[in-house]
């Protein structure tokens, strides 16, 4: 039986996912991104192997012509690569990079330079990361609505894995829908959503 409900056969045009990757440290232990310390639990989701996550019958739900926007992470670029062929989509190109912002409002900028505030700095075993990235894939002829989509996201960091609202505008703009979230935290007007924790972000802002 499928893990997806049947009204999603054969139905999306685009899909955003943002895989629950398992980070192994140089120690040995088991993480997720942006977990600080290991006794964190509140800053832990669950995570899936490679195996499970290419076993999901994502080509099942997917339309004839569909694109696949799928957030990656620096040490899973070839994971992701190699996710997206085993739901039966070709890499294509980086669609979009998340450039985050520390402030309350990512229009804030220097009255005085109108320089905006410096991103954010993450962790990092080389650099310190401030992107985040976001592959395309397609399987079919997805057609591209618009060829004014820009793909640099600037905006604020607003909780543990939860993306920018902006990146479902730009996807709404690139590809006709129907759209699905997958592992989503949120449930997203005009959009179907899958995961675990569908409601988790609308709960804490009502």
């Amino acid at each position: 039986m499928s893990v997806f409900p049947p009204s999603f056969a054969d139905k999306f045009g685009l899909i955003l996912c943002d895989p629950p990757w398992a980070f192994r440290t140089y120690s040995g232990g088991d993480r997720t991104p942006t977990q600080k310390k290991f006794n964190e639990a509140e800053d832990h989701y669950p995570t899936m192997s490679f195996d499970e996550m290419a076993a999901l019958p994502v080509s099942d739900i997917a339309a004839k012509d569909c694109a696949l926007v799928m957030w990656a992470v620096g040490s899973h670029i070839e994971e992701a690569i190699e996710l997206g062929k085993a739901w039966g989509f070709t890499f294509k190109t980086d669609g979009f990079y998340w450039l985050k912002q520390k402030l309350v409002d990512a229009m804030q900028i220097d009255l005085f330079t109108g320089d905006i505030a410096p991103p954010r700095i993450s962790m990092g075993y080389y650099t310190r990361k401030q992107l985040e990235p976001a592959y395309i894939f397609t399987r079919g002829k997805p057609k591209v609505k618009a060829h004014d989509v820009r793909q640099l996201i600037i905006a604020p960091t607003r909780g543990h894995s939860r993306k920018p609202q902006e990146i479902y505008d730009r996807c709404e703009a690139l590809i006709d829908g129907p759209y699905l979230e997958m592992f989503a935290r949120q449930v997203q007007p005009g959009w179907d959503c899958w995961g675990n924790e569908t409601g988790k972000f609308n709960a804490e802002a009502a």
